[in-house]
């Protein structure tokens, strides 16, 4: 309930004001009938015209203020409903962005749209239905009820025999259909996921011609999450037959004990016309209860869901540094006994006692076989994920105690996926630098040998890129990636595999211009071509997670097996 305190308060008028005006509404409903019998019994019967006339401006009357009030009430129930779930999607959205790598691990890509979307709609439903009813309602049962015993307090006991068998059956439909929800909502997420890798890899789906195979297996996940839904929802089906034989059984009841009373003259006819109008009423109101229970049961499924995200803890915090203030001056990086798993109850490790010093300002390059732990050393300066075991230094401190926001403002880090986005060449760059000038994108992009290729497009920086910025080459968005991570400006500058879709030359001569222009700056780069590192100031070789040497190439080639059969098996393919 945390969760939503905020926003109501935020929109307590809302709140209030909705089921307020809800109350208004119902409160005409059993006045209506009551005067309706009032016209039959009085007015129609004696021939008063008067009287007639009277009851039947006050019922206009009383009709024009429940269509104000439900109108009202609709309005303020859709605003505030509205808003908590835009207040809810943004903390859950802020609380995915303060995720770390470990975290989203835990969430699959579909299971977190689907919470932050249909989740939350359901939640919105839900609030928007139980201020629109949960007092409406509970006012149109209470008072059918005792309008019922006003009117004839022996055939108001049909009523009462009725509702506690009626509120069983919907218990135990409720009942059913709670852990239903859930599961129709655990298929959402697979579907969702599906759909997202599939759109996502939709090149490479052509290329291999899988697209048969890829429509068997999304009819399979679809095929289970209609049958999951079907299931959950069958529940919903089920109530309406249930209370239409609860009303059609006592209005046959009723009017089976009325008409006995009217023939002996001891009930009026307008009388049981409102009796009977109570009575639809009352039963109405019973399943528009159980209906705002049967959604509460589906809003609570996704309710844990979105609490799931939000009560996660974030492993990697700033919250106990010792030196938030401090800023990376020199880019110096050391590991010491360092450690590492990605799942923490596995024996084997990624990284084992790693020992490393990289001066500031170098040149490393970063070689070995794939699943050595490149990747994964890396990963652990700019806290992308945490060390279990050892220290990762930067500039001499330890990387937990600097705030996340000074040490990655330090870093920065071209993975090996890149990613662009929607937007124009220049606004996907100055994401590196929001202020960036027009002569300091130019600058990173010469120094990443971007600016020629951009330039050749007819709308230059300003051409638009597709999501993804999938009408670009490989090469093409690997060095635009490098040219925003230069535009950070950062102490220490991280290629992850980054020139691996570029040809020889121009990785030759990113790396001149690196060697020029970067001469303070720390550079590592991992690589799977020697080529790209063969003139750094040490080469890393990481073997099966630990480190089976460093030096120059020249020193490598001369002691290092593993790095002899790397050269030499590329030295042959070239």
């Amino acid at each position: 309930m945390n969760k939503y305190r905020d926003s109501i308060k935020k929109n307590l008028h809302c709140f209030i004001l909705a089921p307020l005006f809800m109350i208004l509404e119902a409160s005409g409903e059993f006045i209506l009938p009551y005067l309706n019998a009032n016209m039959i019994d009085r007015g129609a019967a004696a021939g008063d015209i008067p009287y007639i006339r009277q009851n039947g401006l006050l019922m206009a009357a009383v009709a024009v203020v429940m269509l104000v009030s439900g109108v009202l009430g609709a309005w303020f129930a859709i605003r505030g409903s509205s808003r908590l779930a835009a207040d809810v999607r943004g903390k859950t959205f802020r609380k995915i962005q303060k995720f770390s790598f470990a975290n989203i691990d835990t969430f699959s890509t579909g299971s977190l749209i689907t919470r932050i979307t249909n989740d939350i709609t359901q939640i919105q439903n839900f609030a928007q239905s139980l201020m629109r009813g949960c007092f409406r309602s509970p006012v149109m049962l209470i008072g059918g009820v005792c309008m019922s015993f006003a009117l004839n307090p022996k055939l108001a006991l049909v009523i009462c025999a009725v509702i506690p068998v009626l509120a069983l059956a919907i218990g135990l439909l409720i009942r059913t259909a709670s852990p239903r929800y859930t599961v129709m909502q655990e298929k959402l997420d697979g579907l969702n996921n599906q759909i997202n890798e599939t759109i996502t890899n939709e090149r490479v789906i052509k290329s291999f011609v899988r697209e048969e195979s890829e429509k068997e297996k999304f009819a399979g996940i679809n095929e289970v999450l209609m049958e999951k839904s079907i299931s959950a929802l069958k529940m919903m089906i089920f109530m309406q037959p249930i209370s239409a034989l609860a009303i059609n059984v006592t209005t046959l009841a009723v009017v089976w004990f009325a008409g006995k009373q009217i023939m002996v003259g001891g009930m009026e006819v307008g009388t049981l016309t409102a009796f009977i109008t109570y009575l639809s009423q009352i039963l109405t109101a019973l399943n528009f209860l159980a209906n705002i229970f049967l959604q509460g049961t589906r809003a609570a499924a996704s309710d844990r869901r979105i609490s799931e995200i939000l009560e996660a803890e974030v492993d990697l915090t700033d919250d106990h540094a010792a030196q938030k203030d401090k800023d990376i001056e020199k880019g110096e990086i050391a590991f010491q006994h360092v450690s590492f798993r990605y799942r923490k109850n596995s024996r084997e490790k990624v990284l084992d006692d790693v020992n490393l010093t990289i001066q500031a300002g170098q040149f490393v390059g970063i070689v070995g076989s794939t699943g050595s732990g490149k990747t994964s050393l890396i990963s652990l300066i700019p806290r992308l994920y945490d060390a279990d075991e050892g220290t990762v230094l930067v500039d001499g401190t330890d990387v937990k105690d600097l705030s996340l926001k000074k040490l990655r403002d330090g870093v920065a880090v071209v993975l090996q996926k890149n990613t662009l986005f929607s937007g124009s060449i220049a606004e996907n760059l100055r994401w590196g630098k929001e202020d960036a000038t027009m002569e300091e994108l130019v600058w990173a992009c010469r120094i990443a040998h971007a600016d020629e290729f951009i330039r050749s497009f007819p709308e230059g920086y300003e051409t638009e890129l597709e999501q993804g910025g999938t009408n670009l080459s490989g090469g093409q968005r690997q060095r635009l990636c490098i040219a925003r991570a230069l535009l950070k400006n950062p102490k220490i500058l991280i290629l992850d595999d980054s020139t691996s879709a570029v040809d020889m030359a121009t990785d030759a001569g990113i790396r001149k211009a690196f060697r020029e222009e970067l001469q303070g700056m720390t550079k590592l780069i991992i690589a799977q071509r020697i080529s790209s590192v063969i003139d750094a100031d040490q080469i890393v070789v990481l073997d099966k997670g630990k480190i089976e040497d460093v030096g120059t190439h020249a020193e490598l080639i001369k002691r290092c097996v593993t790095y002899q059969e790397i050269y030499y098996s590329q030295k042959e393919e070239a």
